[in-house]
């Protein structure tokens, strides 16, 4: 799957922690970009998520392993782990990178979809 010569897993990698009720994630990752569509089959971020969880034996699982989202799975990610920068929204409005990272932590805990 793509657009053109560029394959969806190609861009850059953004590690999507979903189900972080199965493992131990301790990180939000968030690309911000002026290059994140609404279009499932382009965009700069390639969601990975784990496929793959193993006992640790010590009662927290570890991944090994990552899978990369596309089409609708991807576009849910918009407003949790992609945020579309408008290129002089950032300029006018000097804390404009702490609201959508904050907005993006609590979209990500009521598990909702933003899509700009």
């Amino acid at each position: 799957q793509g657009c053109g010569n560029h394959a969806l897993w190609a861009g850059k990698p953004v590690w999507a922690c979903i189900g972080s009720n199965n493992y131990n994630c301790r990180h939000h990752h968030i690309l911000l970009d002026d290059n994140i569509h609404n279009d499932p089959n382009d965009g700069a971020g390639g969601i990975r998520t784990p496929i793959e969880l193993r006992g640790r034996g010590d009662g927290e699982k570890s991944i090994s392993g990552y899978q990369s989202l596309f089409g609708k799975e991807a576009l849910e990610m918009h407003g949790k782990h992609l945020i579309r920068v408008p290129t002089v929204k950032p300029l006018m409005e000097e804390d404009w990178f702490i609201r959508q990272i904050e907005e993006a932590r609590w979209n990500l805990l009521r598990g909702e979809t933003k899509i700009k």
